[in-house]
C-alpha cells in the first residue's frame, strides 16, 4: 500500500526563519505555526500613520529620557518551548538593554494599524503576543477612519474584552501609561487624507 502525497509546507523554528534569505518574497512575513505568512501589503496612508506612531513614541522617548526604544516592524517571539512563531507587529517599544538579538525582547507596548485587507491577521498577530508578561498595553488605530483605542493589562494579568479607552475626534488624544505618554490624535493622522477631512 502506498502512501498520499502531501504538499504540507516544512515547518520552520523561529530561527530558522529569521536566518531564511525570504526566498525572494518582498515585504511582510510572518511565522505562525511553523508556516511562513506574507502579509497584504500596507497601504500609503497605513504606513504613514505606523511612522507618524514611532516617530511620536521615540521623540518622546528622547524627550524624557527614558532608557526604552521603539522600532518598526519587530519580530517579537510570543512563545517558548519549540519556538514556531514569530509575530511583527507595526511598532513595538521595549525598556530591555540594546543587544544584537534578532528579535525585539520583552516589549511593553505594540501598536498595530488596521487595515480591512489585514485586520483578522492583524487581530490574530495581537492576541499572539498578548500572552506575553512584559506587554502592558495594545494601541490598536485604523487606517481607514479617525478612531484609536488602548487595551491596557488588567492587575490580575488579563485583559479586557473591551478597550479601557476609544478616541473617535481627531482633537482628542489617549494615554500611553506603559510610557507616560499623552499621544495626540493629530499627531497619529498627521498628514493622512483623514486628518484632512
Amino acid at each position: 500500500m502506498t502512501g498520499i502525497a502531501t504538499n504540507r509546507p516544512k515547518l520552520m523554528t523561529v530561527d530558522e526563519f529569521l536566518d531564511w534569505d525570504g526566498g525572494g518574497h518582498q515585504g511582510k512575513m510572518e511565522l505562525v505555526n511553523g508556516v511562513v505568512v506574507a502579509m497584504s501589503p500596507a497601504s500609503s496612508t497605513h504606513g504613514l500613520i505606523q511612522a507618524n506612531i514611532a516617530i511620536a513614541i521615540g521623540n518622546h522617548l528622547r524627550k524624557t529620557g527614558r532608557p526604552c526604544r521603539v522600532g518598526s516592524e519587530q519580530p517579537i517571539s510570543p512563545t517558548m518551548g519549540k519556538r514556531l512563531n514569530l509575530r511583527v507587529p507595526d511598532i513595538a517599544v521595549t525598556c530591555t538593554p540594546a543587544s544584537d538579538s534578532k528579535t525585539m525582547e520583552e516589549p511593553l507596548l505594540i501598536a498595530e494599524v488596521m487595515s480591512p485587507s489585514n485586520e483578522m491577521d492583524t487581530w490574530a498577530s495581537i492576541q499572539a503576543v498578548a500572552g506575553l508578561i512584559s506587554l502592558k498595553e495594545i494601541l490598536v488605530v485604523q487606517s481607514t477612519r479617525v478612531e484609536a483605542e488602548v487595551y491596557r493589562r488588567r492587575a490580575d494579568g488579563g485583559w479586557p474584552d473591551e478597550p479601557n479607552v476609544v478616541v473617535r475626534e481627531l482633537s482628542g488624544s489617549l494615554r500611553l501609561e506603559s510610557i507616560d505618554l499623552d499621544l495626540a490624535l493629530t499627531e497619529i493622522y498627521w498628514q493622512t487624507h483623514l486628518a484632512l477631512t
